[in-house]
């Protein structure tokens, strides 16, 4: 025991990041360790870090525990998984080199691509080029607002008709480190207003689509120029911490599971109270104000999944077998394109773990929405070549076809 104590106070002197000229933290010699072992043993070593540690990330699930482990930390994690009887791994060694490639693989073309990630400017950027480029189709609108005090700005897609189309609502990037989602996003932007493929067309044509590459753009932002491991949206606690979790901060069973009362903890931090976070409050409000919305896409990433509402309780929504069904075409739509193999549809609950205040739960359970989804899309611990994303962009396109197709025989549209 008085090891273990040594070993603590060791640590608790310690950096724990190293930063690059440009102020950005690289997790240099940070490992990523999956761990396993007994319940109890796991609750022990998890609440010991928890409550006496910034963890950068960590997931639990049926299949293990992965976190990320500072230099200073490692004696403490092997110690306590000793004691415990866990079995520890290193699957990355240093995770720095993770980040590195992806900063020097930043290839940037003559305007907008996918081969790069971009900051929100350039995103937002692309997004009002697009409009003007398609004054007909598409229009930048505006989805709420930011602590920072950004707009959180979508396209909207609705080709001319007299018809009153089906909403179709895409909520991308509501965790900051996800960089895929937006860049994929914007991808999917790009096929609906330009691709000659007769199913994309018809799909862009069958409903007024809201599309919003990044919800959460202060954390986005933040995590592109200083934290590539930041999660969260960046106001200010009363204790000098930083940021909620925007997917833990919705009016629908706030803080029941996978949350923080904590305003330091890195991850899960829910907020003060249900829509404390000025982002998921305004964007709600957009939100209840569409009529006639059909589906809530959200996408995630990466554990390479599909998933339903409800995510903290395995009792399935009314439709479940229909949105099973369909999520079902979705992946194979998919798996077609790169052979990439999603688990699912399921809801988090059964699949990964429970987890509370998430925005596709408010909006199944508020709005009524009838199809609701969230992709967690592929990549490894948040990271994904930008010179592959258009692999990934190509997926999720199909996987959209797909569901819409499913979607319209089973008589949803």
């Amino acid at each position: 025991m008085i090891l273990f104590h040594l070993l603590v106070s060791f640590s608790l002197l310690q950096t724990c990041l190293t930063q690059d000229d440009d102020n950005f933290n690289l997790y240099s010699n940070h490992k990523m360790y999956h761990i396993q072992g007994s319940k109890d043993g796991m609750d022990k070593l998890m609440d010991f870090l928890m409550r006496n540690h910034e963890l950068p990330y960590h997931s639990n699930t049926p299949k293990g525990c992965h976190m990320l482990v500072a230099p200073s930390l490692v004696p403490v994690v092997e110690y306590i998984a000793q004691t415990e009887g866990l079995t520890t791994n290193v699957v990355l060694d240093d995770f720095s080199e993770l980040i590195r490639n992806e900063k020097n693989n930043r290839q940037y073309n003559d305007g907008f691509s996918w081969t790069a990630y971009y900051d929100v400017d350039d995103i937002y950027g692309y997004l009002h080029n697009m409009s003007l480029k398609h004054p007909d189709w598409a229009q930048v609108v505006v989805g709420g607002r930011t602590y920072e005090g950004r707009q959180i700005l979508g396209l909207r897609i609705n080709t001319p008709t007299d018809e009153d189309k089906p909403v179709m609502f895409i909520e991308s990037g509501i965790h900051a480190r996800e960089w895929i989602t937006p860049a994929t996003t914007t991808y999917f932007i790009n096929e609906l207003l330009t691709s000659p493929d007769p199913e994309i067309i018809s799909m862009r044509d069958q409903f007024d689509w809201h599309i919003f590459p990044t919800v959460n753009p202060d954390g986005y932002h933040y995590s592109y120029t200083r934290d590539r491991m930041w999660r969260k949206t960046r106001s200010r606690s009363q204790n000098g911490c930083y940021g909620a979790d925007p997917n833990r901060n919705w009016d629908y069973n706030w803080m029941n599971y996978s949350s923080s009362n904590n305003p330091c903890n890195y991850q899960l931090y829910a907020g003060s109270k249900p829509f404390s976070e000025i982002e998921t409050r305004t964007l709600s409000e957009y939100i209840s104000g569409l009529e006639n919305m059909l589906g809530y896409i959200a996408y995630h990433s990466t554990a390479q999944t599909l998933l339903l509402p409800y995510s903290d309780s395995s009792e399935h929504v009314d439709n479940y077998d229909d949105l099973k069904k369909i999520g079902e075409t979705s992946l194979r739509y998919g798996y077609a394109v790169n052979k990439a193999r999603y688990d699912g549809p399921g809801t988090a609950a059964e699949i990964l773990y429970k987890a509370s205040g998430g925005s596709i739960d408010w909006v199944r359970h508020t709005q009524g929405t009838p199809l609701v989804y969230v992709y967690e899309l592929r990549g490894v611990y948040f990271s994904w070549p930008p010179s592959r994303i258009h692999e990934q962009g190509d997926e999720v396109t199909q996987m959209m076809v797909g569901l819409v197709k499913e979607a319209r025989n089973l008589g949803y549209v």
